[in-house]
C-alpha cells in the first residue's frame, strides 16, 4: 500500500506514521483491554495468553470485519469489543485513493 492508514494525532514521514500507529494500537488496546478477565476464567496464573486479532481499516477509516481467535471464548468477545472502539482512521491510499487495508494483531498478556 503506497500510504498507509493514519491514527489519530499521528504526523510524519511513512516510517514515522507506521511506527506511531503500532505505538497508538499498542496503547488503546492495553488501555482498554480487561487482562483480568483471565483470571476469572480460571485460567493458570503465570502463563501467558495470546489472542490474534484480524480487521479491516474500510476506505471512510473506519474499522470493519473484525474476526479473533483467542483461547477462551470471553476472551475473543473482549478482544473484538476493544477493537471495535477503536478511533476513526485516516483511510490508507493506493494511487491517491481511499482503500481498505487488512491488518493482524496479535494480543498478548501475562495471567496475575
Amino acid at each position: 500500500i503506497e500510504e498507509v492508514p493514519i491514527f489519530p494525532g499521528c504526523t510524519g514521514n511513512k516510517q514515522e506514521l507506521r511506527t506511531c500507529f503500532s505505538y497508538q494500537m499498542q496503547k488503546f488496546v492495553g488501555k482498554h483491554f480487561r487482562a483480568d478477565l483471565a483470571s476469572d476464567l480460571g485460567l493458570q496464573p503465570g502463563s501467558t495468553q495470546r489472542i490474534f486479532v484480524m480487521f479491516k481499516i474500510d476506505k471512510n477509516g473506519n474499522v470493519s470485519v473484525i474476526q479473533a481467535r483467542a483461547p477462551h471464548k470471553k476472551l475473543k468477545e473482549e478482544a473484538i469489543r476493544v477493537i471495535k472502539q477503536l478511533p476513526k482512521m485516516t483511510p490508507g491510499k493506493q494511487r491517491g485513493k481511499p482503500v481498505g487495508v487488512k491488518y493482524s494483531l496479535p494480543i498478548t498478556f501475562k495471567v496475575e
